[in-house]
């Protein structure tokens, strides 16, 4: 399953790591969101899905991101059956640091 598969990534490195919102008290946490896209059409039904990734991870302003970005972006783009490497925006505001890392998975067990 996805989920397993980006937790598995992320929780070696930000121990925090939710499907779309976090409500909790940590400071520095990961949330994630991905669109599902059928595709490889044949008898009738998709044969292979893939996924628009994205995973947040946030963290205080005065915390030094690196090496951990980095670090961050190889276990995804590692991750089984990750098809593209993340990109990676950078989406902080005064409010604290926020890091979009964006790629595609895929999964042929439809």
């Amino acid at each position: 399953m996805l989920d397993d598969r980006i937790r598995a990534a992320v929780e070696p490195l930000v121990p925090v790591c939710v499907p779309d919102l976090y409500t909790g008290d940590e400071t520095e946490y990961c949330t994630y969101n991905y669109s599902e896209l059928p595709a490889a059409f044949g008898d009738g039904r998709p044969h292979v899905t893939r996924y628009l990734v994205q995973v947040h991870w946030f963290l205080p302003l005065k915390r030094r991101p690196h090496p951990k970005k980095k670090e961050l972006a190889r276990a995804l783009g590692t991750m089984q059956r990750c098809a593209i490497w993340p990109t990676v925006e950078n989406a902080s505001d005064e409010l604290g640091q926020h890091y979009v890392y964006e790629f595609v998975a895929v999964d042929t067990e439809v």
